[in-house]
């Protein structure tokens, strides 16, 4: 005796659950991804045993010094001079008075034009300054 049996229902897959996923999965890197911010100043930031991460990076003023001692104030790639950076400063110490200043300085730039920015920040009244390095 021969058993058949008939299938007369067809399986069907159903998609929406799994185009539902892929919209979340699409959602969630999106929003997950880090943004990377390419600088055009192409400086090696040296690195020290004991160096701390501020608590608080955001809203810092940042310069940048290469190793011929070129000044970039923020993302720009022009470069200014030591005046300059005065009056750059000066105004946003009038827009904050707490102004909070970072000194990307290349690993091969001499200390005298540190000191001269360290000087300007003093003499404009942005006391509160870090040198950005990395961590060993």
């Amino acid at each position: 005796m021969k058993l058949r049996r008939k299938i007369e229902d067809e399986v069907v897959i159903d998609m929406s659950p799994m185009i539902d996923m892929v919209f979340l999965l699409l959602i969630f890197f999106i929003v997950a991804s880090a943004v990377v911010i390419v600088d055009p100043i192409n400086i090696d930031i040296p690195s020290a045993i004991y160096a701390k991460v501020p608590e608080d990076e955001t809203g810092r003023y940042k310069i940048t010094v290469d190793s011929s001692g070129n000044m970039f104030v923020g993302p720009a790639a022009d470069p200014v001079s030591i005046d300059e950076l005065k009056e750059l400063l000066s105004l946003e110490i009038d827009a904050n008075i707490e102004l909070k200043v970072v000194i990307r300085s290349d690993l091969m730039t001499k200390y005298e034009f540190n000191e001269k920015i360290m000087i300007a920040c003093a003499e404009v009244g942005a006391m509160d300054m870090i040198f950005a390095v990395f961590e060993e």
